[in-house]
């Protein structure tokens, strides 16, 4: 996928964690964001070699 369409929706993810107020919403944004971030360290690997 785009890296930078990755690094956008990291950045709205951590405007959302900042803004929620329930644990099982900051839950749901983490899980999300360990996801995208996992396939930008993957893409970023994949280019190296």
């Amino acid at each position: 996928m785009n890296l930078l369409k990755q690094y956008k929706k990291l950045a709205s993810l951590n405007v959302r964690a900042e803004e929620c107020t329930t644990r099982e919403e900051a839950k749901k944004i983490l899980k999300k964001a360990k996801k995208v971030n996992y396939k930008v360290g993957f893409d970023l690997w994949k280019r190296t070699k």
